[in-house]
């Protein structure tokens, strides 16, 4: 792996970082990223907002609803950081959060592979 590509990773968890911080006022704990072809894999643990975690047992249904609306609301925030910050084209961004172990999973699909966008920058 090339240094951009160490550079470009250290990039991106920067700003995955930030914008967790932006929305939940926490960042993660730990979080690693790859590169897979057209995918970047970034898994983390991130822990639960403190007001969720205690609804939890109370109203489990009204927060799932919650994780779903706050998932969706990442992932945009997401895709417009990548397109502003990397210019790289979205094709779909997925994730999935764990309660109980607080991992977290983020794919974000490009529309070509990570090494072309490298390229381009060199």
């Amino acid at each position: 792996m090339s240094l951009a590509a160490g550079q470009l990773k250290q990039s991106i968890l920067k700003l995955y970082n930030e914008i967790n911080m932006e929305m939940f006022n926490a960042g993660v704990s730990r979080q690693r990223v790859d590169f897979v072809g057209n995918k970047i894999l970034i898994l983390s643990i991130n822990h639960r907002v403190p007001v969720l975690k205690l609804l939890d047992g109370k109203d489990r249904e009204s927060t799932k609803r919650l994780d779903s609306l706050l998932s969706e609301h990442f992932k945009s925030e997401l895709k417009k950081a990548f397109e502003r910050e990397f210019q790289m084209h979205i094709v779909a961004t997925l994730k999935d959060y764990d309660i109980v172990t607080e991992y977290s999973g983020t794919i974000i699909i490009l529309d070509r592979d990570v090494e072309s966008y490298l390229n381009d920058a060199l």
